[in-house]
C-alpha cells in the first residue's frame, strides 16, 4: 500500500484524538442497526458504478470521547457485483459526530475494513482503509435517515496475472432504528 493511501486515514485519526478525549462516563451507547443502499464507483478497469448495498451496527464509542461532539462506531457489511468484479466489504468506521440540532448529526472519520475481491477468475482478500462523511437524521419512534460518502483505498493483490487494487468510492442511503 503506497505512503498516500495510508496519510488520509492516519491524519483524520490524529485529528480526531487530539480534538481533546476523555472519559466515556456520560455518553449512552445509543445501538442502532441499518440497512444501505447506493452506488459503488470502482478504480477497476472493465468494471462499472453500479448497486450496493449492505446492513450496518452503530453505537457510541464508551471508552473515549473528545470535549465537543462524540465519537460513533459503525460496522458495516457491504455487497457490490458488477462483471468482472464482485466484492463483500466488511468495516468498521469511526465518525467524529457534530450535533448540528437535536436531530441531526453530521460525521468524518476514518475506517479499517476487509474486502473479499474477485476480479475476473481471481479471488483475493485485501485490506483497506476507508475515510468518509455522514449525515445521521433522527425521526420519531427511534427510526432514522442518512447518507454516507465514503473512499475506499484497497492494499494490491495479484489479479488476471498483474497486481492491481480495488480502490473505490461509495454513495449510500441509510434507514434504520435505534434500539
Amino acid at each position: 500500500m503506497s505512503l498516500r493511501h495510508t496519510l488520509i486515514p492516519l491524519a483524520t485519526a490524529t485529528a480526531l484524538l487530539g480534538a481533546g478525549p476523555a472519559m466515556a462516563d456520560r455518553t449512552p451507547l445509543d445501538p442502532a442497526i441499518a440497512v444501505l443502499g447506493g452506488v459503488l464507483f470502482p478504480d477497476v478497469p472493465r468494471a462499472g458504478d453500479d448497486f450496493v448495498y449492505g446492513v450496518e451496527l452503530s453505537g457510541n464509542c464508551q471508552f473515549i470521547q473528545p470535549a465537543h461532539g462524540h465519537l460513533r462506531h459503525h460496522l458495516s457489511v457491504t455487497r457490490y457485483k458488477d462483471n468482472p468484479l464482485t466484492m463483500t466489504s466488511a468495516e468498521l468506521n469511526t465518525h467524529y459526530m457534530m450535533t448540528m440540532s437535536p436531530e441531526l448529526s453530521l460525521g468524518i472519520g476514518p475506517g479499517i475494513g476487509y474486502a473479499r475481491t474477485e476480479i475476473g477468475s481471481d479471488e483475493n482478500g485485501l485490506w483497506a482503509f476507508q475515510v468518509g462523511g455522514s449525515m445521521h437524521y433522527r425521526m420519531p419512534s427511534n427510526l432514522f435517515i442518512g447518507v454516507e460518502a465514503r473512499y475506499q483505498f484497497t492494499e494490491s493483490a495479484r489479479f488476471e496475472g498483474v497486481s492491481r487494487d480495488a480502490d473505490n468510492m461509495r454513495v449510500m442511503a441509510k434507514f434504520g432504528t435505534h434500539f
